[in-house]
């Protein structure tokens, strides 16, 4: 029977020496338990502490975002792929006059014509998103900037205005094939401050509406509409040069506990169930028998390559209505401002200054939203639902506002709504899908965005035309609005019982 000994202390003492001396006779040894002293348990839980720093520090690289370093360049792409995306589509409205004189047509073939750039840029999305997973972000957003480029400097060289719809269609499925990767790489760099990061990069279309217009302006002065088609197009191939900073993120190698599983996964049989001997080839059997391997039909493919499977998840299907919605809402808004308060007596120049300001306040929200959620004041959720019931409220209270004031303070106030609303959805997307489908809801998105815009531009003028007042087309893009806060609220209801 082994005897217990209790020692305070870690040096050799005389039952040691004693064990040493039984062994040597063949006797049975004493079993001694020393409690560490004070000393050796400070030094213990200092390596210990060091240790779980290393962990966390080892934890943190390998999720793969650094939420900084390169990821600033990363915004710094997407913010100016945004200006050239939205910046271009304002330009077009500078050249309608002239493209109307020149190749003597009427306005709304020429406003058609125009919309196809930016309507291509929307629909583009169904397939950048595939295509990123293909072959990568960075290949893509280079592609994009040159057909972009390409497309403009071929449209100031055209006769027709078939030629004209043709080549401004390439620059608009060249700018729409250049943001999903940007916008797809933010979320791969960003993890703890996406929202900010994101938001950021979504202010470039505020600042391309502001800026591209009056440079569009001189360079048409200047050049006429050929030199100045040409040197946006020149312009544009610096979205090219974007594309390029979109360095993927390198592969960390996985830990040595992973590796381990890996190699040596262990065969688990049922013990339950008989195995019979007869059906374990011998040897030399079964070395020519072919392995049959079912071939993924075409369907199952291109389910794959679309991601068909992200329409199960219900969250996703609200944001595709949510995005329709407010694409829906936003350009008709955009389109109709000015000359809807015009209407209401307010001069040519106040009606621009309502617009601008409204701009601004839409850069100011994108830039600086992603803070309140970064710091966990609001969830994604939260603040997407309490945007869109401020945009539907402010556009249905529009007939209450008839003076120049109330105008302004409303446009302000839907700016700032409006401003918060893409880039949000894009951050509750990624909560819903993750990074790694992320380019593809991405691509969706864009598609019901771009069919939202298309059908806003036809149907919020027709409504002027049939009732001769732009109080019918504001209501209905209220109402809209109202109809998407409606499904969010459903979707917070499935959030919050989860």
């Amino acid at each position: 029977m082994c005897t217990e000994v209790t020692r305070d202390s870690c040096t050799m003492t005389q039952e040691d020496d004693n064990n040493i001396e039984n062994m040597h006779n063949g006797a049975q040894p004493t079993v001694i338990v020393r409690r560490p002293t004070s000393t050796r348990v400070a030094k213990d839980w200092v390596c210990a502490k060091k240790t779980k720093k290393k962990d966390m520090a080892s934890t943190r690289e390998q999720s793969g975002a650094p939420d900084g370093r390169w990821g600033w360049f990363i915004i710094l792409a997407a913010h100016s792929t945004l200006i050239f995306r939205e910046g271009i589509a304002k330009c077009l409205g500078v050249f309608l006059q002239t493209f109307q004189s020149y190749f003597h047509t009427s306005t709304s073939l020429i406003g058609w014509v125009s919309s196809f750039c930016i309507t291509a840029a929307d629909l583009t999305g169904l397939v950048s998103g595939p295509l990123c997973q293909k072959i990568g972000c960075r290949p893509v957003a280079m592609m994009g900037g040159l057909f972009a480029g390409a497309g403009l400097i071929g449209a100031s060289f055209v006769e027709q205005v078939a030629s004209l719809c043709f080549c401004l269609t390439v620059s608009g499925f060249g700018l729409g094939l250049a943001l999903t990767p940007s916008l797809t790489m933010i979320s791969r760099y960003f993890d703890k401050r996406y929202s900010l990061a994101n938001g950021l990069a979504y202010s470039g279309s505020g600042v391309g509406i502001l800026i591209l217009a009056p440079i569009s302006q001189i360079f048409l002065d200047s050049y006429g509409w050929r030199g100045a088609i040409a040197l946006l197009g020149a312009l544009c191939l610096n979205v090219s040069v974007c594309g390029s900073m979109l360095r993927p993120l390198p592969q960390r190698p996985p830990c040595n506990n992973d590796l381990q599983k890996e190699q040596y996964e262990p065969l688990l049989l049922d013990e339950e169930k008989d195995f019979p001997m007869n059906s374990i080839p011998r040897k030399g059997e079964g070395k020519n028998l072919p392995i049959k391997e079912k071939d993924p039909s075409a369907c199952s493919k291109l389910s794959k390559g679309l991601a068909l499977d992200l329409f199960t998840n219900p969250s996703f299907v609200i944001l595709m209505v949510v995005q329709f919605c407010a694409r829906f809402t936003y350009m008709g808004w955009l389109i109709y401002l000015i000359p809807h308060a015009i209407q209401r007596g307010v001069s040519p120049m106040d009606a621009t200054l309502i617009a601008s300001a409204a701009g601004i306040s839409n850069i100011v929200s994108r830039a600086f939203h992603g803070l309140i959620i970064d710091w966990k004041i609001l969830s994604a959720l939260q603040m997407l639902t309490l945007s869109c019931i401020t945009a539907s409220a402010t556009l249905l209270l529009d007939p209450l506002m008839q003076t120049y004031l109330f105008l302004l303070l409303g446009s302000l106030v839907y700016g700032l709504a409006g401003g918060i609303i893409f880039p949000v959805c894009v951050v509750r997307m990624k909560e819903v899908v993750g990074t790694e489908l992320l380019a593809n809801a991405l691509g969706w998105s864009y598609g019901f965005a771009g069919i939202g815009r298309m059908i806003a531009a036809f149907l919020t003028g027709w409504l002027f035309d049939y009732f001769g007042d732009y109080n019918i087309s504001f209501i209905l893009l209220g109402g809209v609005q109202g109809f998407a806060v409606m499904m969010l609220l459903i979707d917070c209801l499935i959030h919050y019982r989860r």
